[in-house]
């Protein structure tokens, strides 16, 4: 009997676990999952070198020390950055895409445009460049999907493979700098399951392109997701903290319900303009550069201004920590509804770091890092929708004594916000009509 060939899967009944051609689509998630990782990897050398310009290098030319010590110099750089960010879309016409939309692309057709994601990312990478209040994660998920989808489509795989390929180069992206074989893996399946359009049998070649992806990127970095940040310590757990987790993880989840409104409603108002990209972006780096001013805190990912939040919180003060959190829900909602394509993972982790700092100043006899956490976890999963998931890149910062307040705040924002989509219909019905995807 001829034995079948990876290039002969045209179904999902082809791929049974305990086949040849299975294993050898574990090896093709593996180098493609390399793939997602050097992308990843020249990504953040060109963010670094790029960011280094526009706030160290010109602003020293005018005689400042760093960009962020001028409001003037902020909110130039953000207007000149949305000016970017609009041109690329005029020139291209390719229109901005979430996190949410990428993934249900990949849902719905086993593949992500790999021009559509080529302008994402660069879109992207400009708008960080320039301040964006907006993550790496999106344009990066949009981007090394679309390089798995065009290796595999360059080699004439069939659409199951197709897809296991585009999953596989993003779960290389996550891998690489969540430092989580399994995040990504649980985001993909748990966002398809609800439209009864992915299986389980896609965890195995996620994790396999997720761990050689980090394998890579951290051989060549050093770099491990929280290494960096200097955490408030927790005593032990105490059976009042899951009390508290309810409260915590329902108040991170209203952060997140304001996010939502805020990108909805400005979405529909400014649908009218979407024909004119660039003054869109415009107004939002104008936005941005405005609160930046006054806030600069507010301006790029969150993800190295965290720290700057746990050590000066105390300084900063109830009011302040409070303004931060809604002011970065404004400025992240704004940049991503008027056109700078950005990912909200890890700026959800700043305003829910914000306000759960706030929170303890109010309520001294929380823990901190039971605030923390739990609001941090709240924000994150009232935007994302994928609980499962959340908890294990959640996990991977924090104490594994905190499991058990991060699941409660977790599933208390969850039920809280589980109608409320940043995309309508994103979730969308269960269906017996499916892809070919595996």
């Amino acid at each position: 009997m001829r034995m079948v060939q990876v290039t002969d899967i045209t179904t999902p009944h082809d791929l049974d676990i305990r086949s040849r051609p299975f294993y050898k689509l574990l090896l093709v998630s593996g180098m493609v999952g390399v793939t997602g990782a050097l992308l990843t990897f020249a990504f953040f050398l060109v963010l670094k070198f790029g960011t280094a310009v526009v706030w160290e290098l010109v602003p020293q030319a005018f005689g400042l020390n760093e960009g962020v010590d001028s409001p003037l110099f902020i909110l130039s750089a953000c207007l000149l950055g949305g000016l970017l960010v609009g041109f690329i879309t005029h020139l291209t016409r390719v229109k901005p895409q979430l996190l949410a939309e990428e993934m249900e692309e990949i849902t719905d057709n086993g593949r992500i445009d790999p021009r559509s994601g080529l302008v994402g990312m660069v879109r992207g990478l400009i708008g960080l460049m320039f301040g964006g209040s907006i993550g790496p994660e999106g344009p990066l998920t949009g981007g090394s999907g679309a390089l798995g989808t065009w290796l595999a489509e360059r080699l004439r795989m069939p659409k199951p493979v197709v897809a296991i390929s585009t999953l596989s180069g993003m779960s290389g992206m996550f891998g690489s700098f969540l430092a989580s074989p399994f995040g990504f893996a649980m985001f993909a399946i748990e966002g398809g399951l609800e439209k009864g359009k992915l299986s389980w049998k896609l965890l195995l070649p996620s994790i396999v392109a997720a761990s050689v992806g980090y394998t890579v990127f951290f051989a060549l970095t050093g770099y491990t997701f929280g290494g960096n940040y200097q955490f408030p310590g927790y005593d032990g757990w105490n059976i009042a903290d899951l009390g508290y987790a309810v409260v915590l993880g329902i108040a991170g989840g209203a952060l997140g319900l304001l996010f939502i409104f805020i990108f909805r409603h400005t979405r529909v108002l400014t649908g009218r303009w979407r024909s004119h990209p660039i003054g869109l972006a415009v107004l939002g780096g104008l936005i941005l550069g405005v609160v930046g001013m006054f806030f600069p805190l507010v301006l790029f990912s969150g993800d190295a201004e965290l720290q700057v939040l746990l050590d000066d919180a105390a300084e900063l003060g109830l009011i302040s920590l409070l303004a931060l959190a809604v002011l970065k829900v404004l400025v992240t909602a704004m940049c991503l509804s008027l056109g700078w394509s950005g990912g909200y993972i890890f700026p959800s982790f700043f305003m829910g770091a914000a306000l759960g700092l706030a929170i303890h100043q109010a309520l001294p006899f929380i823990p901190g890092i039971v605030c923390l956490v739990c609001v941090m976890s709240g924000v994150a999963v009232a935007l994302m929708k994928s609980p499962i998931a959340l908890a294990l890149i959640v996990q991977a910062l924090f104490d594994v004594r905190l499991a058990p307040v991060i699941a409660i705040s977790i599933l208390a924002a969850f039920l809280l916000t589980y109608r409320h989509d940043l995309v309508p219909g994103a979730k969308g019905d269960r269906t017996e009509n499916s892809t070919d995807l595996p």
